[in-house]
């Protein structure tokens, strides 16, 4: 317990750390959050100067669980893909004397956030053929899809009372076609670089501008602030038929996910873009092509959707899994 009566030994550092800026807070015992503080990436060179500035005048944690926007080693290690910081779990235990530090991708971080029943409570339920919009069923497999600088992927699986989180860099995976116009434009693109196209490549926020170019070749590309407030204002634009592609590419996508993972609890739909963009991703047009396959149809239409609109989720699944350190043996 220190001079404000913070008891050190149950609080754990918490950090979401995305492509360009990083979120740090602190959590106690009950997964109750406080201290938040936010930092653009770019004017640190590495994690460890960020941490070090936010601690300075912060009881010490006994515990760190770390989100990272990329690829994880072993739950302890990622070197981020566009930035130059390695996240080292080891090195931070030792720079700063934490008990156990978790490294864990962020998409995984807002799954253990979405196994909270508080946030499961403020997903917006999405209606589904004119039928009163079915529940999440957590008891079953449920599968998240998240759009935001990358195309996230995971899977909740219930498992005993609780659940496993299966994380993935699904978003990598080779697009296949979903209809005449992604299938023409897949064809395209093969033609000139005879290279694939992965989901990310064109349906994340890094690659908006790519599909808008695949799309619309010799135009000026906007960028995505003005990309999506131009599809929220007018949905027969330009900017708005690239933004209802990339709709229907993520339900679709989200089917492949639902089949692959045998999600059949529902699908969640989570990242900064489709908050954003609720008009586009609320669409029964565009939710359909979740079960536009030509197999299980009558299966993926019951499969209940929702949206997630809370942005700080990734923080608050790192804090549900700090519990989980405190519970289990020191590594």
């Amino acid at each position: 317990m220190n001079q404000d009566g913070v008891n050190c030994m149950t609080t754990t550092l918490l950090a979401d750390i995305g492509g360009t800026k990083t979120q740090l807070a602190l959590a106690d015992e009950n997964a109750h959050i406080s201290q938040p503080f936010y930092a653009l990436n770019k004017e640190h060179t590495q994690f460890e100067s960020l941490l070090t500035q936010y601690l300075q005048d912060k009881p010490k944690p006994v515990n760190a669980v770390i989100a990272v926007a990329g690829p994880v080693d072993g739950n302890i290690r990622c070197q981020m893909t566009n930035l130059s910081w390695l996240i080292d779990g080891i090195r931070l235990k030792q720079q700063f004397g934490f008990s156990k530090v978790v490294v864990m991708n962020d998409l995984q971080a807002t799954s253990w956030g979405l196994t909270s029943t508080t946030e499961q409570a403020a997903l917006r339920l999405l209606p589904s053929g004119g039928e009163p919009a079915p529940q999440l069923n957590f008891n079953l497999p449920v599968v998240v899809i998240s759009p935001g600088t990358g195309l996230g992927q995971s899977c909740i699986y219930p498992h005993e009372g609780d659940y496993v989180i299966a994380a993935t860099e699904g978003g990598h995976k080779t697009i296949a076609p979903f209809d005449n116009l992604s299938a023409q434009l897949i064809a395209n693109q093969w033609r000139q670089s005879s290279r694939p196209v992965s989901w990310e490549n064109w349906f994340s926020g890094s690659g908006i501008a790519n599909l808008y170019s695949a799309m619309y070749p010799g135009q000026t590309v906007p960028d995505n602030e003005e990309i999506g407030r131009r599809a929220n204002q007018d949905p027969s634009s330009d900017c708005g038929k690239v933004m209802d592609v990339f709709a229907k590419a993520v339900y679709a996508e989200a089917g492949n996910l639902v089949l692959q993972y045998l999600g059949w609890g529902g699908v969640i739909v989570a990242g900064g873009i489709p908050a954003k963009l609720q008009n586009l991703f609320s669409k029964p047009e565009n939710i359909q092509y979740l079960s536009s396959k030509n197999e299980y149809l009558d299966r993926l239409r019951s499969v209940p959707v929702a949206l997630c609109l809370e942005q700080n989720i990734p923080i608050r699944g790192a804090a549900v899994y700090s519990r989980r350190l405190l519970k289990s043996e020191p590594t």
